[in-house]
């Protein structure tokens, strides 16, 4: 062990209250052979002196019993523990006990020392220690030195390369970025690689990736959508410190076996300008449209860029003037949206454009790109100047827009024509006209309203108060109702967006909504001591899906509600139609404090049969039966019927509609209990309501 430092100086700091141990110390590691500095200090006090101007090597401690103080001092001692933190500490004592000895192991000491023959050893031993540590440090620091040089010479590099950690991008050099069709690193970042592969070259690539070193050829699909054949070889490495994968990629060149391939882009091409021809872009729109239909989170975007001024043009360079314009304009074009998208020649002046992955504020930004390039854009042929007027149609891409491409085409050429109208080099985003717009085209725009509703946290709920008439206030109950704000902030009819909804699909995702914000309140109620009663509506969609029963169980069962916290309502025709359904939704949930309400109930012949067998313990009573209820004595006749019934059976009942002070005056003396409507209070935006006035 004398060998590994002997031939490297190294200082130990003596604490010690003579300075003769310091000094023999020194001497006994001298005749070793070893380059030694002994420097002795008799106080804390000197030692954080003598530390801050040179940091030892290694401390030892030879103050007997109160070594323990000076470790505890070291740790906590404001000016000491920077100092002292990490390094070696050899502690020289007479202790034998273990209860005295420990303790100083807690308090930082690497070492006991109990006997005198046993200090070199040990200090040697610690001497490697420290000496290894620190070779493993500065190593440490050139390998990131040599990783920050690797890493500016792979930035500026023009063979793309990428990192990958977990089969996700960590980094990529802007040739790869370029490669792939992103703009910027952050895009790339966090995105699977295995994502891009196409067809057969998925299980490859990850099998591949799982091997760590190779290289092998595979098809991908860039972020604009384009397929690309690379070859790509991979190593093992490290980046800021972390394993990951180190791909180098690059485009396969072609050869003779090629050629067909070759003839089949050319047919892809329009032969004037180079660009994608309207076949094949009206293929990958299709195939963009499909996978948009079964994924809600995606957007696409198309644009139509529609050249005005071309008779102009026609006169002032003449037809091969024009098109000469058209394909040097074009080119420039596909190179302005780069691996984003798709550029296709058209008509004869017009050109399209496809953005795989875009919302509308990324489709607007590219669309003000190529309309502040065009302003820019001068054409020259001979000693003849021109400039290029352009008008620009957007139409968003998602889950709710029609499968005919030709139709969204069409849409686009409407919303240029739209700009053109109001001058030149402007842009316009499609959106139906409520004079002309087609069901459909009303359809998927209610469809976006209402997913922007939700997203932008749009829809609020009211509640309105149902009160008891005999005085039980041990709960608070409420009727949630459903609220939906437009762009500006105006609350719209229910039945307005609620029709949308149902036929665009949409109940499922607002009824979770409706259901998770109702359990929040309830949630915070209980927090406040407050005991609450919410009852939610849920739409004929939720209740025939199974999986939203499993998700209902699963927040209930997460929340832990008190009994009968949450009550959906389903109404009363429905119910005959979802009897074994209901009759399972409810055995799951009632242990989970949630239970069902028959809603609208009182109406038909033998309207009990019903609760014989779906057995729940709330009903509402029929609006019908309470219309002009003050005034129709047969009314009065049903539901004092419907209460006697319900009363033997033990079934609670909520009158609602209470819409006047003369439907109150003969409820009561009916014996009913629970009532709600406007006379009462009308829906409200919090739950807030003095029940103590009933």
């Amino acid at each position: 062990m004398r060998e590994r430092v002997k031939d490297r100086p190294f200082s130990i700091l003596y604490l010690s209250r003579s300075v003769n141990e310091a000094v023999t110390l020194r001497s006994q590691l001298r005749n070793q052979g070893l380059q030694a500095s002994v420097n002795h200090a008799p106080s804390l006090e000197e030692a954080v002196i003598q530390v801050g101007k040179s940091v030892p090597a290694l401390v030892v401690l030879d103050f007997e019993g109160h070594a323990g103080s000076l470790l505890d001092a070291m740790n906590h001692d404001a000016a000491a523990q920077p100092l002292f933190s990490g390094l070696p500490k050899i502690v020289l004592c007479d202790l034998n006990d273990d209860t005295q000895i420990l303790p100083l192991y807690d308090m930082g000491a690497y070492a006991i020392v109990t006997s005198e023959a046993r200090l070199m050893p040990v200090l040697l031993r610690e001497l490697v220690a420290a000496q290894t540590a620190e070779d493993a440090n500065a190593f440490r620091r050139q390998l990131a030195s040599a990783e920050m040089r690797c890493q500016k010479l792979i930035d500026g590099s023009s063979e793309a390369v990428a990192y990958l950690q977990d089969g996700l991008h960590i980094y990529g050099n802007r040739a790869y970025l370029d490669l792939m069709g992103f703009n910027v690193l952050e895009d790339l970042v966090e995105e699977p690689l295995l994502d891009r592969a196409i067809g057969e070259s998925a299980a490859r690539l990850k099998s591949f990736l799982r091997e760590e070193e190779g290289t092998d050829e595979f098809e991908l699909r860039t972020e604009g959508g384009d397929k690309i054949k690379v070859i790509i070889s991979s190593s093992k490495a490290t980046f800021d410190g972390e394993a990951c994968l180190q791909l180098f990629v690059s485009r396969k060149q072609q050869n003779s076996a090629e050629v067909e391939e070759q003839l089949e882009f050319f047919a892809r091409r329009d032969l004037l300008t180079g660009l994608y021809n309207r076949n094949y872009f009206f293929d990958q729109l299709h195939e963009r449209l499909e996978v948009l239909r079964d994924d809600d989170s995606e957007q696409g975007m198309l644009i139509m860029l529609d050249i005005i001024n071309h008779e102009a043009l026609k006169k002032l360079v003449g037809t091969t003037g024009v098109d000469s314009l058209l394909t040097e304009y074009g080119k420039e074009l596909e190179a302005l949206v780069g691996g984003r998208g798709l550029v296709a020649r058209h008509g004869a002046y017009s050109f399209l454009v496809l953005l795989g992955k875009s919302d509308v504020a990324q489709g607007e930004t590219l669309a003000n790109s190529l309309l502040g390039f065009t302003k820019d854009y001068i054409f020259t042929i001979g000693t003849t100047s021109a400039t290029v007027l352009v008008a620009l149609g957007l139409v968003l891409l998602d889950s709710n827009s029609p499968q005919n491409g030709m139709e969204l085409v069409v849409r686009a050429e409407r919303a240029s024509s739209k700009a053109a109208e109001r001058g030149t080099n402007l842009m316009e985003l499609f959106k139906p006209d409520l004079r002309t717009a087609s069901d459909q085209e009303m359809e998927e725009s209610w469809a976006r309203r209402i997913k922007d509703a939700l997203k932008e946290s749009r829809f609020k709920l009211a509640f309105q108060p149902i009160v008891s008439l005999q005085g039980r206030r041990e709960v608070n109950r409420f009727e949630v109702f459903l609220r939906m704000l437009d762009e500006e902030g105006n609350a719209l009819r229910p039945m307005e967006f609620l029709s949308r909804a149902e036929r665009g699909d949409l109940m499922g995702a607002i009824d979770r909504w409706v259901v998770l914000s109702a359990l929040k309140l309830i949630s915070e109620s209980l927090r406040r001591g407050e005991k609450v009663k919410l009852y939610v509506r849920v739409s004929e969609q939720s209740l025939r899906d199974n999986e939203f029963g499993q998700f209902l169980m699963n927040r209930l069962a997460s929340v832990r509600l008190p009994e009968d916290s949450l009550i959906i309502q389903v109404r009363a025709e429905l119910a005959g139609y979802l009897l074994k359904h209901l009759e399972m939704l409810r055995d799951t949930i009632a242990p989970l404090g949630c239970g069902l309400l028959i809603d609208g109930f009182g109406e038909g012949a033998e309207p009990f049969r019903l609760l014989d067998h779906l057995k729940t313990r709330e009903i509402k009573v029929s609006r019908t039966l309470l219309e002009r209820f003050s005034q129709e004595a047969g009314n009065q006749a049903a539901v004092t019927k419907l209460l006697n019934e319900s009363n033997a059976r033990e079934i609670e009942v909520i009158v609602p509609n209470v819409e006047d002070p003369a439907t109150l005056q003969l409820l009561w003396p009916m014996g009913v209990d629970l009532v709600q409507g406007d006379f009462i209070q009308s829906p409200r935006d919090s739950l807030e309501f003095d029940f103590s006035q009933f």
